[in-house]
């Protein structure tokens, strides 16, 4: 019997990639609620919300994950939120090649832009989000 082949988790790819790159940011994919939010600023989260994927063989560079990824960048006022999604956008250019123990970044790409999603009012916190995507693919058997 043949065994499956587990492609990469591209969410947690980027969860961890991004952390690397940006010391002192909370990256996550559950937001803390509440003051703890308030807490935790800088923060970024990170959902999956689609995305295709590729399975042609273990060693086979066209075997990827292609998640659409719905970014969110939560700061104490716009222009700390707007700043901080042009910044993860910055990251995000220098993504592929880069890689973590599940997985390698091949390609990135940018559905849109960084855009105001404004949250509740009178919390006293302001997000900014856009749609990225990435290709992942999982780490090549060592020869």
């Amino acid at each position: 019997m043949a065994t499956p082949l587990v492609l990469p988790d591209g969410k947690k790819v980027a969860i961890d990639l991004l952390s690397l790159a940006m010391p002192g940011v909370h990256v996550t994919s559950k937001l803390p609620e509440g003051k703890e939010l308030n807490a935790a600023l800088p923060a970024v989260r990170v959902l999956r919300i689609g995305g295709t994927s590729t399975t042609r063989g273990w060693s086979d560079p066209a075997t990827t994950d292609r998640p659409r990824l719905s970014i969110d960048c939560y700061a104490a006022d716009e222009g700390a939120a707007m700043r901080l999604a042009l910044r993860v956008c910055a990251e995000w250019e220098l993504l592929p090649g880069r890689s973590t123990a599940d997985g390698i970044v091949s390609g990135i790409s940018q559905e849109t832009g960084p855009q105001d999603r404004p949250e509740e009012p009178n919390t006293g916190i302001s997000r900014v989000g856009m749609i990225l995507g990435m290709s992942v693919r999982p780490p090549l058997p060592n020869s």
